[in-house]
C-alpha cells in the first residue's frame, strides 16, 4: 500500500476533483484485500520444520505473474523474434532495433509512452496491422 501511496503522477485539479471518491473507493478495495491475503497467511500451518529463512518471510505474501516468452514471426519477411505475447492486448511493443531488423513498415510518431512508475519511452513509431504468428500456427 505504501509503494501506491509514494507514486508521483501529474494530475489538473479537475482530474483530482473528478476521480477522487473513486480514487478512495479503489483504495479501500485494496486495503480490504490485503487483510484478507494477511489473515488467510497468518492461518497457514505446516508441518515441517521452519528454516531461519522461512521463518523471517512467513508474515509476507509474494505474488507471481507467469510471462507468455516465446519465439514468434512478425511482419511479412517472416522475423522471427522472442516475445512477451499478451494476446489480449490493443497494442504490442517491440525494441526499436527488433522493427528495423524485421523491415517493418513504420509510421513516425513523436510520443512517449509512460510507465506504472512514472518513468517515459519514446516510441519510434507505429507498424498497423502487422501480421504476428504465434508458435501454434494462430495469426494475431
Amino acid at each position: 500500500m505504501k509503494k501506491v501511496m509514494d507514486q508521483k503522477i501529474n494530475l489538473t485539479l479537475e482530474e483530482i476533483v473528478t476521480l477522487s471518491s473513486k480514487f478512495m473507493q479503489e483504495l479501500k478495495f485494496l486495503s480490504d484485500e490485503e487483510k484478507k491475503y494477511s489473515m488467510s497467511l497468518k492461518s497457514i500451518n505446516t508441518k515441517e520444520q521452519e528454516s531461519s529463512q522461512e521463518k523471517i518471510i512467513k508474515d509476507k505474501i509474494y505474488f507471481s505473474f507467469p510471462l507468455g516468452m516465446m519465439e514468434i514471426l512478425i511482419g511479412q519477411k517472416d522475423y522471427i523474434v522472442k516475445a512477451l505475447v499478451e494476446t489480449g492486448a490493443e497494442l504490442n511493443i517491440i525494441p526499436e532495433n527488433e522493427s528495423i531488423k524485421a523491415e517493418l513498415d513504420m509510421k513516425t510518431l513523436d510520443m512517449k509512452l509512460r510507465g506504472i512508475g512514472g518513468h517515459s519511452t519514446a516510441i519510434f513509431g507505429l507498424a498497423e496491422n502487422t501480421p504476428i504468428i504465434l508458435p501454434s500456427g494462430d495469426e494475431r
